[in-house]
């Protein structure tokens, strides 16, 4: 059986109608063609559609057992056109996401919220992992796009670097050298110094940078900037940190202060070579760069570098 679609269309108004006339008319063909199109659905299906009496036409028992699933089949295909619409102009679809912690506190959710006001039902999901697990969600296509520091070397994620940053040290406000323009590694002889793992990006980079003061340093670490940042408002020390942290302060309780020697950052967004980027991921990208813009003309405002790159 090979049913064809504009068959069962012209049942579908011949049963409403139940005049080849008038399903000529609405479907802007002969009557003859009306015709044959019936008979050749009757063929196909295997028995009679509709039967004539007392000059009246009228459905069989077998065609209207058979009208219901014709009808939903319709109903499925209208649903299916206007879900195809919407997904066309991004109006729908879902849009999955991996970021570190740090990217949390402001650049995402602004952007995040910007897009949803643009595509209110499109099905967001945002997951938060260590920089290794969200390379991992991409690589595994568990995600869509995710967000993490460079340098990443892994083979099936493409990366996008989206701004550029410097290492800033975090100091209690009220501490001496928060009023400072310019932290020097003399300044933090007798400091207690926060610093990334070396098996974080940011640590990784900090050392390479740094190995000399960092060697000399009184060290704690930890493997998030965000808990880097709490420890500095409990007066355990001064940490070293990118400024995607600061807006985890909102009390103001941290001054971020550049340090003499530039420890630079990128960030970057991260997605599967694998198959090809959704259009709702390049429409969030364009939003996302707004986010980022704003983030760093704010942090340059104070003086600290950061530099966009998309």
């Amino acid at each position: 059986m090979n049913l064809g679609i504009r068959q069962l269309e012209t049942f579908r108004l011949f049963a409403r109608t139940q005049s080849v006339t008038e399903t000529a008319r609405l479907m802007r063909v002969s009557q003859p063609a009306v015709s044959q199109t019936l008979k050749e659905l009757e063929a196909q299906l295997g028995f009679a559609l509709f039967v004539r009496s007392n000059g009246r036409t009228r459905l069989t028992i077998e065609a209207n057992n058979v009208l219901p699933d014709v009808e939903r089949l319709f109903a499925q295909m209208a649903t299916l056109r206007g879900k195809a619409e919407e997904l066309k102009d991004m109006r729908a679809g879902a849009l999955s996401i991996a970021s570190v912690p740090s990217f949390t506190a402001r650049i995402l959710p602004t952007a995040l919220g910007a897009f949803r006001a643009e595509r209110s039902q499109v099905r967001l999901r945002l997951e938060v992992y260590t920089a290794s697990d969200v390379v991992r969600q991409i690589r595994q296509e568990y995600c869509d796009i995710g967000f993490a520091f460079m340098p990443l070397d892994e083979a099936g994620v493409a990366v996008q670097p989206l701004l550029r940053m410097s290492m800033v040290c975090l100091v209690p406000v009220g501490h001496p050298l928060a009023s400072k323009s310019i932290i020097t590694a003399g300044d933090l002889e007798n400091e207690t110094i926060i610093v990334h793992g070396a098996q974080t990006t940011p640590g990784f980079v900090l050392r390479e940078s740094l190995r000399t003061e960092v060697e000399s340093f009184q060290i704690l670490t930890t493997n998030q900037s965000v808990a880097s940042l709490h420890m500095v408002q409990c007066g355990m020390g001064i940490a070293f940190a990118h400024p995607l942290v600061l807006p985890f302060d909102p009390l103001g309780q941290v001054v971020a202060v550049p340090y003499e020697r530039d420890v630079p950052l990128t960030f970057a967004m991260l997605y599967s070579r694998n198959r090809p980027v959704s259009r709702l991921v390049l429409q969030f990208e364009a939003i996302l760069r707004k986010s980022i813009t704003a983030f760093c003309h704010e942090l340059n405002g104070k003086g600290l570098t950061c530099e966009v790159l998309v």
